[in-house]
């Protein structure tokens, strides 16, 4: 029965003109014709004509401003202006730390948070339903982007390209790898929910799907180490599967969607284990005893940096920078420190590639007027931020931006949390989920215990890539947030 009448019509559009977000006018507009016409229909079977019995089943719903007011409180669009204060705020440290280091030159590298300031008010504008509508093309992209920064470099190296090309793009396939698996964590979210009533086929595809971009993100000839993306990855689906087993979403029973989950994460961890071998072993050693690996042949050289750290936060200040003599400087710069007074064993006992007395002599050579920054580890703006402020600030004041990342992470978990739609839940929790584990991951490595190559601190770390990431994995939450209300749930 869908008839149209004047008083019908009237009242519809002064509702619509209260509710305004005007994607939800039809959907609104057809319930509400239906509940008229419902009530229509009991008058006339009562004996009225129809043109009275619309009007009266009219009259009966009320007032149609208040009615719309009301409907447009339920169902309009939202900000989460808490969590996107906390973010920008985070983004202006990270400018401003940038900035403060290196003064102008480092205001470049700056612009790679304008634009993911840009990149993460777009993703939260229209960022969810577009991915609620392109789940399955956004995955195949996904795919293709790993298998192609895993290919380029191995490419350049068959074809005898020269080493730049073949370092830069190994440096770059590990960035965008980076930003894939991360990336992988929401689609993987839909991705479940959609295949819900699979029950135990929907896990198998979730861990299958790991199980691919763990095999294109390390089977090349390009050592990279990034294990912190992989874990984020295994870490934040593991934890999605047993949110939904433990509130019933699946069509499987607790115990066996357990043990299913337990024995698929088992297995592609084994994979990732087995794929990297005997590296796995050495940066665990590096991860939980760096001294007994620590070397300086080169500035990349992780286990001597986890020692330095260590060391150095050992002599940290409660107020101001940390007070060292110029003595302390120079054999701080020349890692006299650590093998010739500490325990250290220069090259780990081997030949190495330069005596001790050498290296000494060579590093001399830059020895006026050192400073703090001058002895820190290469790159430790990004992946040594937080021991860094402790060091040049004290303790004190270092723990006010700390907790400042602390509380976005608090407050990320909270938005999620509000959002009523499942799976805009759902797809905002495996956000949070990943960045609680990449900043674990980040403090680990700031005190000294750094698992494979560093990964970001979200918002604060510059780097196209991982701003880029980062924002957009933010967007979706927000971009869940904001269409709650008014996105139906997937049936």
């Amino acid at each position: 029965m869908r008839t149209k009448h004047e008083a019908l019509e009237q009242f519809l559009g002064d509702v619509d003109e209260q509710i305004a977000y005007q994607p939800m006018h039809s959907t609104i507009n057809e319930e509400l014709r239906g509940h008229i016409e419902d009530k229509a229909e009991m008058y006339m079977d009562f004996g009225l004509a129809e043109e009275e019995a619309f009007h009266r089943a009219v009259r009966d719903m009320g007032d149609p401003s208040a009615l719309g007011a009301s409907l447009n409180e339920k169902h309009h669009l939202r900000i989460a202006k808490p969590l996107l204060g906390l973010i920008l705020t985070l983004t202006l440290l990270g400018i401003v730390g940038n900035i403060e280091d290196g003064g102008l030159y480092q205001l470049f590298d700056s612009l790679y948070f304008v634009w993911g300031i840009a990149v993460l008010l777009v993703i939260m504008w229209r960022g969810y339903p577009m991915l609620l509508k392109y789940t399955d093309v956004i995955l195949k992209i996904l795919v293709l982007c790993c298998l192609g920064m895993s290919v380029l470099p191995l490419m350049t190296r068959l074809f005898n390209g020269d080493w730049f090309t073949h370092h830069f793009l190994s440096i770059y396939s590990v960035s965008v790898r980076y930003g894939v698996l991360q990336l992988s964590i929401p689609l993987m979210a839909v991705l479940l929910y959609r295949n819900r009533r699979n029950g135990i086929k929907s896990i198998c595809i979730v861990f299958a799907y790991e199980a691919l971009m763990i095999f294109l993100a390390m089977a090349t000839y390009v050592i990279d180490y990034a294990y912190v993306p992989i874990v984020t990855l295994l870490v934040s689906c593991t934890g999605i599967i047993i949110y939904m087993i433990v509130k019933e979403y699946l069509a499987v029973s607790e115990i066996k969607g357990t043990l299913v989950t337990i024995l698929g994460t088992a297995t592609v961890f084994l994979l990732f284990i087995f794929m990297d071998g005997s590296n796995f072993i050495n940066n665990m050693q590096m991860f939980v005893n760096p001294g007994a690996k620590a070397s300086v042949q080169t500035a990349w050289d992780d286990s001597y940096n986890n020692v330095l750290i260590q060391d150095l936060l050992g002599k940290a200040e409660l107020f101001g920078e940390v007070q060292l003599s110029e003595e302390e400087l120079i054999r701080y710069s020349t890692s006299q420190w650590y093998y010739e007074d500490g325990e250290g064993n220069w090259n780990n006992g081997g030949e190495g590639w330069m005596s001790l007395e050498k290296y000494t002599a060579y590093k001399m050579q830059f020895a006026d007027s050192l400073e703090l920054e001058d002895i820190l580890p290469q790159h430790y703006l990004n992946n040594y931020r937080i021991a860094y402020w402790i060091l040049k600030y004290g303790l004190i004041p270092a723990l006010l931006p700390v907790l400042l990342i602390l509380a976005t992470k608090i407050v990320i978990l909270m938005t999620a949390w509000k959002i009523r739609n499942r799976l805009g839940r759902l797809t905002a929790l495996s956000g949070a989920f990943a960045f609680f584990v990449q900043n674990l991951f980040y403090f680990l490595g700031n005190f000294g215990f750094q698992f494979g190559q560093f990964g970001n601190l979200p918002f604060v770390s510059e780097g196209l890539v991982s701003i880029t990431g980062t924002m957009i994995m933010a967007g979706l939450i927000l971009s869940a947030y904001r269409f709650d209300t008014v996105i139906k749930e997937i049936s």
